[in-house]
């Protein structure tokens, strides 16, 4: 998501730098954040570092886990977003940025600001658009597609060919509530992919080996109706390649649009290289807004 408000935005020419600021140990982030000047601290490179901030100048800098980070270092952040400058760690240089930040989190961080382990006045600084992701087990729909996706995209990478799930296999995976969301289903496609030895799955291939879904107190009910839906939503899917070649542009378009206008998810998805799907583009006469 915040890729794609970054591509279709103004600063889609310059750069998109991405932070997990969990993945960091503190003494690192605000160097990392900010950068440091030569000898600013021991193991400092000699000739210095520029800072995530000064990287994504011109562009986007995307904040992952910004509740992770220490109310010290949110102090300093808070200052760079209303002056607009950063200061090297070991500097008394300001450096000014044009950045547009984007912060995500998926902890509650009014409760956080009660604790006093968030600042109220980063949130209010940060909370211009809210933008809440729903998670995967509130749209399980979605979750063929995904899949199917991602099949096509680890074929392509690991030059295999693709897998067809059966209905009652795909029916099994609508049912396991994915707490990792897509990134969740992104890991089980490669490994699914990795150690497929047949083309076809069905649900013995999986069930209790690849996932295992916790069926107590499950609705049968409702597991008629994914299934049904699954069967559709799979036609529609196995039509793809046959609307590629009966209409190159209206497969395109499709892809374009299924991945909110990201070149190489939508090449990915068509199984071309970034590069032939912007000359097939020029010859549709085909942009992507931004």
């Amino acid at each position: 998501m915040a890729q794609s408000i970054h591509n279709y935005s103004k600063k889609a020419a310059g750069p998109f730098v991405a932070v997990n600021c969990a993945a960091l140990p503190e003494n690192l982030l605000e160097s990392e954040l900010f950068g440091y000047t030569p000898g600013a601290f021991t193991g400092a490179d000699k000739k210095g570092k520029p800072g995530l901030f000064e990287q994504a100048h011109g562009g986007t800098i995307f904040l992952d886990e910004i509740s992770e980070i220490n109310p010290l270092l949110q102090g300093r952040l808070l200052r760079v977003l209303q002056e607009k400058q950063v200061m090297r760690v070991g500097d008394n240089k300001l450096i000014p940025i044009d950045v547009r930040v984007i912060a995500a989190t998926n902890r509650n961080l009014h409760k956080l600001i009660k604790e006093k382990a968030f600042r109220e006045d980063l949130y209010y600084r940060l909370n211009v658009l809210n933008i809440e992701l729903i998670p995967l087990r509130s749209k399980k729909e979605d979750i063929p597609y995904f899949v199917n996706n991602f099949i096509q995209q680890y074929s392509h990478k690991l030059d295999k060919p693709a897998v067809t799930l059966s209905t009652e296999a795909m029916a099994y995976l609508c049912r396991y509530n994915w707490p990792g969301n897509v990134r969740e289903i992104r890991n089980f496609v490669e490994r699914l992919m990795v150690v497929a030895k047949k083309t076809y799955i069905e649900l013995k291939d999986i069930e209790g080996k690849l996932i295992i879904v916790d069926n107590t107190n499950r609705d049968e009910s409702n597991i008629q109706i994914d299934c049904e839906r699954l069967i559709n939503r799979n036609k529609i899917i196995a039509r793809e390649p046959e609307r590629l070649y009966n209409s190159e542009k209206e497969a395109i378009l499709c892809a374009l649009e299924e991945n909110m206008g990201v070149i190489n998810f939508a090449a990915k998805s068509l199984g071309i290289s970034r590069t032939t799907l912007w000359r097939k583009m020029k010859r549709y006469n085909l942009e992507v807004s931004r």
